[in-house]
């Protein structure tokens, strides 16, 4: 019999309460494709060592970087420890897919809010766990949690998993 895929997938898509407010994003077509495939559950803000319930953090730009900040002052910068998590995490699990929370400062892809040098917010920012998994290893198939929901998306990304 041939191995299961390892997927990982944001810990509070699977039924944990690893947010900042101390709740959980459970999914259900989520927590089904534990059916098909090995599932590795990955909270990166837990990961850095942050606790539950915690406060919220932000993405900032700041130059030609984005910081991810904590939002009580004085403002704690999280992002080298995000950056580091995410290649050990990489480093540890041999995954063949990923599965994260949308417009998470930490998971979310283009859809995150940051904030600009003057304090205004975009809508387009990509969390620093999920930019550094993009650079790490560019091919690995990722799929944002809210486009679970659209068959093709879904379809397309397990595809992309059995083939990688």
């Amino acid at each position: 019999m041939k191995a299961q895929k390892i997927i990982a997938i944001s810990a509070c898509l699977l039924g944990h309460k690893v947010r900042y407010d101390g709740a959980d994003q459970a999914h259900q077509i989520i927590q089904q494709l534990q059916r098909y495939f090995e599932v590795i559950p990955v909270c990166p803000e837990v990961g850095i060592g942050l606790t539950v319930p915690r406060e919220k953090i932000e993405l900032h730009q700041q130059g030609d970087e984005v910081r991810l900040l904590t939002t009580t002052q004085p403002s704690k910068d999280l992002t080298v420890a995000m950056v580091a998590y995410a290649g050990m995490f990489l480093q540890n699990h041999a995954i063949s897919g990923l599965i994260l929370k949308d417009k998470s400062p930490s998971c979310g892809v283009a859809n995150c809010k940051q904030f600009d040098e003057h304090g205004l917010m975009q809508r387009e920012g990509t969390g620093i766990f999920a930019a550094a998994v993009r650079q790490l290893k560019p091919n690995l198939p990722m799929l944002q949690s809210h486009l679970v929901n659209q068959d093709s998306d879904l379809d397309s990304f397990i595809r992309q998993v059995n083939e990688y």
